[in-house]
């Protein structure tokens, strides 16, 4: 008989705090010991919360979840940048089997299908490496104010009628199935050694997930210059394929980008913004 798995540890709420992901990245490399695998901290009351790029992330109280967990994936430090693909897959997952139409947006939001904001997500490695923090910002109900800008919408705009959100209970359930998904991403790496890209094993549940693949986009790229073309895969570490519309700025219209031959690949912090 298979032993039961380890349940994770009681999540700490905050009632109200700053930022959830400096609160546990201080208090992680404080005392490690103190925040194993899957320990989190979380408040309804996020008063400086901040997203890719250093931009802020700022919800009325009440209104969205904030939250940040420390995971200590068994993976090599070299494919942690699968980690917040991985943790929008398995979130957008989640809000899908309550009715919620979510979809991800590479590199690290969850959308609606109207493609208003959902969810941002946001990873830090620990300073000692041992693990990484990843934040979610998720909305929940705007109430009958409405959302705070228009490109956002909460989960109960789009729950069945008659369904309610509880935080506690959807934090849960997302825990639980990040956990699974990193564990099953992990057991695909090892049982399929090699590059892991958008064609390995470990990264379908991903693929699936990724409305972008296929769809047309622009770049906003560091200098506000752009890139329009189609993202045509995922590369090495989750990075972004893109084939221009114009084949001749291949060499020079992101700087660190790889040419991939007909391709650019891009990773999350070569680009601004995305746009469909």
């Amino acid at each position: 008989m298979a032993p039961s798995p380890t349940p994770p540890p009681p999540v700490t709420w905050l009632e109200t705090t700053g930022s959830t992901q400096d609160h546990v990245l201080q208090a992680a490399a404080a005392q490690p010991d103190q925040w194993p695998h899957l320990s989190a901290a979380a408040t309804l009351d996020q008063r400086s919360g901040h997203g890719r790029r250093g931009r802020g992330w700022t919800t009325p109280p009440g209104t969205a979840l904030a939250v940040s967990v420390v995971l200590r994936p068994d993976l090599d430090l070299e494919h942690y940048t699968w980690v917040t693909l991985v943790a929008a897959a398995a979130a957008c997952g989640e809000l899908q089997a309550r009715g919620v139409p979510a979809r991800v947006k590479w590199p690290n939001d969850l959308l609606a299908e109207d493609g208003r904001k959902l969810c941002g997500i946001l990873a830090s490695v620990l300073p000692d490496q041992s693990g990484i923090v990843l934040g979610l910002g998720l909305n929940l109900d705007f109430g009958p104010g409405g959302p705070p800008v228009p490109t956002a919408t909460s989960v109960a705009e789009w729950l069945p009628e008659g369904t309610d959100v509880s935080a506690p209970d959807l934090l849960e359930a997302v825990l639980k199935a990040l956990s699974a998904a990193l564990d099953d991403f992990d057991r695909a790496v090892r049982a399929h050694p090699g590059e892991v890209d958008g064609t390995h094993p470990a990264a379908a549940g991903v693929v699936r997930q990724v409305t972008t693949l296929g769809s047309e986009v622009t770049l906003h790229l560091p200098g506000g210059s752009t890139l329009a073309g189609t993202a045509r895969g995922l590369g090495s570490g989750g990075t972004l394929l893109v084939e221009p519309a114009d084949r001749g700025k291949m060499d020079t219209a992101v700087p660190g980008a790889t040419r991939r031959g007909a391709l650019l690949e891009v990773s999350a912090a070569d680009v601004v913004h995305l746009r469909r």
